[in-house]
């Protein structure tokens, strides 16, 4: 991550509503001394909101303390990407599941965006290969020939399977390898799986 994309995580922290106790806290737990936190959240508030956070200056000491914060601001971005404690509101930040998969083709185009978003963030349409993709997830769905396609790691196939065999899917025998078909009354579930991804179809029967 370089030095403009690491400012912008740590703006986006701030704008969303992380209070400075939950900052300091956190900073004070990675062995931060409790001041040298309180003048790391000044220093990034005032450049945020320098008229309502103005900076106050300590001659001889500045330098040193530009210089841990961005020690600091280096360790809490790791944190941040490799341990988000707070959720986006509305965000359940979960895999999709196969309940999901029926609501949305029920619902429709119009409002995946929205929904998918509602269960993890990072969900985007991308119009040059017509679909919606979560690059953090390195999972996508898109709409084909009145199908939902679900593309995700092979790891989360398995979910899939167990959520169907519990609620009345009946596991249909197919002979392509590596390929499975699960169906009830209204919906058809066919699961496909490779070395690195499973791909997921659902239709109408």
């Amino acid at each position: 991550m370089d030095k403009q994309q690491i400012i912008d995580q740590i703006k986006w922290m701030i704008t969303d509503g992380n209070s400075d106790h939950e900052i300091e806290a956190l900073l004070v737990a990675e062995g931060v001394a409790r001041a040298e936190a309180k003048h790391t959240l000044s220093v990034i508030k005032n450049e945020l909101f320098p008229h309502e956070y103005p900076l106050i200056t300590e001659p001889k000491r500045n330098r040193n303390y530009l210089w841990a914060a961005l020690l600091i601001v280096a360790v809490l971005v790791s944190l941040l990407v490799l341990h988000p404690w707070r959720k986006p509101s509305g965000t359940a930040e979960r895999e999709v599941t196969p309940a999901d998969m029926i609501r949305l083709m029920k619902a429709g185009p119009g409002v995946y965006t929205t929904e998918l978003n509602k269960i993890s963030s990072g969900w985007a349409f991308n119009q040059d290969k017509n679909r919606w993709e979560n690059k953090q997830r390195k999972t996508a769905l898109a709409t084909r020939m009145e199908q939902l396609l679900y593309m995700c790691p092979v790891l989360h196939d398995h979910s899939f399977q167990g959520y169907l065999e519990s609620h009345e899917f009946r596991d249909i025998i197919y002979s392509k390898p590596g390929s499975k078909i699960f169906q009830n009354d209204e919906f058809m579930f066919t699961i496909q799986t490779n070395e690195h991804y499973t791909m997921i179809s659902l239709a109408y029967r």
